[in-house]
């Protein structure tokens, strides 16, 4: 399946907004995992304006936080990814030499 015919599937028009879709619709957590990383996105951002007057320590766990939960979204995008025949994200990234 191409990613047109999943964005037929799924009613959206850009590639992030139908992996998202079929995230949400077709894998175990995948509407947890995208509206955590909505709300600690958004914690992340307001973290770094100084005057919200987070520590530190917040500063730092909000964006390891979204950090992980990006990282949880990938996988997921590459697990849709795979079950449609589309490049993965990993897929664009060089690989390691071995050297």
């Amino acid at each position: 399946m191409s990613i047109l015919e999943l964005s037929q599937k799924y009613g959206r028009q850009k590639g992030r907004q139908v992996v998202n879709a079929a995230i949400r619709a077709e894998l175990p957590c995948g509407n947890e995992i995208l509206d955590g990383l909505k709300k600690y996105g958004d914690i992340f951002l307001a973290a770094q304006n100084e005057q919200n007057g987070y520590t530190e320590t917040e500063k730092r766990l909000a964006g390891q936080i979204f950090y992980d939960l990006q990282r949880f979204r990938d996988i997921l995008g590459d697990e849709i990814a795979r079950r449609y025949g589309l490049k993965t994200k990993f897929d664009e990234q060089p690989q390691p030499d071995g050297n």
